[in-house]
C-alpha cells in the first residue's frame, strides 16, 4: 500500500516498510497478567539477552570473550522467537523483536557475518525484521551497513529475492 502526502510540486510517496504481521504489545486491564510495556528488569531477565551476553553484546560484559560466529544460533532465534509459520496469522511478537534490537543484534551479530553467497533465509529475514524495528522506533536503520557498502549490495539482491523465489529458493 502507498500512501500520497501532500499536494504540491513536491509531493513524495511513503511505503510501507513491510507487509509482515506485526504483534504490537497489549495493554493491560487491572487484574490481567499481560504486561502494557516491556520493562529494563525484563530485558535484563530475557534469555535472549543472556544470548547475547555470550554472543554478541559488547556492553554487557566486555571481559568475557564471545563464541564464534555460530549460523545455526541465526536459524534457531529466528524460528523460536521471530519466526511466523506459514499459512498462520499469528503476527511476530514485538518485544522479541525489540529485546534483539536493544542487544544490538543486527549491528553486531546478524551484520558483520553476512555473507551474500551463504546467508540463510533466517539470517536474511532476521535482518528485516530489526531494520524494520528500527524505523519503527524512529532509529537510524542504516548506519551499521556504511562499513560494508560493497556486501550491501548482496543483502539488497537477497531480499528482492524473497520476493521472486521465496523460501524454496534458499
Amino acid at each position: 500500500m502507498t500512501k500520497v502526502y501532500g499536494t504540491g510540486p513536491y509531493d513524495f510517496k511513503r511505503h510501507h516498510v513491510a507487509e509482515y504481521p506485526f504483534e504490537y504489545p497489549v495493554e493491560a486491564k487491572p487484574g490481567s497478567a499481560l504486561p502494557s510495556s516491556i520493562t529494563l528488569l525484563d530485558i535484563q531477565r530475557d534469555r535472549l539477552t543472556m544470548i547475547a551476553a555470550d554472543n554478541w553484546s559488547k556492553t554487557l560484559d566486555a571481559s568475557q570473550p564471545k563464541k564464534p560466529f555460530d549460523p545455526e544460533l541465526v536459524n534457531e532465534i529466528y524460528r523460536t522467537e521471530l519466526s511466523v509459520g506459514e499459512g498462520q496469522r499469528r503476527a511476530v511478537p514485538s518485544q522479541r523483536v525489540m529485546i534483539l534490537e536493544v542487544s544490538q543484534y543486527l549491528e553486531n551479530y546478524l551484520w558483520p557475518n553476512f555473507d551474500p553467497e551463504t546467508a540463510t533465509f533466517e539470517h536474511v529475514m532476521s535482518m528485516i525484521l530489526i531494520v524494520n524495528e528500527k524505523f519503527r522506533e524512529n532509529v537510524a536503520a542504516w548506519t551499521c551497513f556504511y562499513d560494508r557498502k560493497d556486501v550491501f549490495k548482496g543483502f539488497l539482491e537477497r531480499v528482492l529475492r524473497l520476493k521472486s523465489v521465496g523460501r524454496g529458493g534458499y
